[in-house]
């Protein structure tokens, strides 16, 4: 069975390369572009894993990671942000936790994608 992954970003080209790597892995990759839109989604599906941009329009990235974790279907989800907000050496020399939090940091390329995915994964 494919497990679903949330991917929120509002950066199409995100969405669509990141996407590509999702399912050319057998990912099921549900995405939106707001964190409203996200929220809308979560009443129909339970992720295995979120993806979340930091900077979003209106409910922005860290609040929404608040909302699924407040949440019984989606307080255990794995989170990992994506954003361009800290440097790449910086997230890479944390091991891509801050905060204990997965982050990476864009741009970032299929290997650190998929490292960060299993970590997080492996933790559920």
């Amino acid at each position: 069975m494919k497990r679903t992954v949330l991917l929120v970003d509002d950066e199409r080209h995100v969405v669509t390369v990141v996407g590509k790597m999702l399912e050319q892995r057998d990912f099921r990759v549900i995405s939106a572009s707001r964190g409203e839109e996200a929220l809308a989604i979560l009443e129909d599906i339970t992720p295995d894993l979120a993806l979340l941009d930091i900077i979003l329009p209106g409910i922005d990235g860290a609040t929404l990671a608040q909302r699924l974790r407040a949440h019984p279907a989606t307080e255990k989800t794995p989170i990992i942000f994506l954003t361009g907000l800290v440097e790449v050496a910086e997230v890479r020399r944390s091991g891509n936790r801050i905060g204990g939090q997965y982050f990476l940091a864009k741009p970032f390329d299929s290997t650190e994608l998929f490292e960060v995915i299993d970590r997080a994964m492996s933790e559920v």
